[in-house]
């Protein structure tokens, strides 16, 4: 009979680079880039398709008539 093996993934050991290897001598002279700024007005309404607000859930869904049809045809 076999040997059971481990079920765990061996890991190879990786070399991590020292804190003070990566870090830099001066912290005040790292660049950092300025946060862009967002637009403060709203976008311009698409111009087709349905209404995003309104009336909604007035009307059947396609899915619904194909649904109920459905069960007449099976049998």
């Amino acid at each position: 009979m076999p040997a059971k093996r481990s079920s765990r993934k061996s890991r190879p050991d990786r070399q991590s680079a020292e804190l003070a290897a990566v870090t830099p001598a001066n912290l005040d002279d790292v660049a950092i880039t300025p946060v862009p700024t967002l637009p403060t007005g709203r976008p311009a309404a698409p111009k087709a398709g349905p209404p995003a607000t309104g009336t909604s859930g007035v009307g059947r869904g396609q899915r619904t008539g194909q649904v109920r049809r459905y069960a007449f045809r099976r049998s």
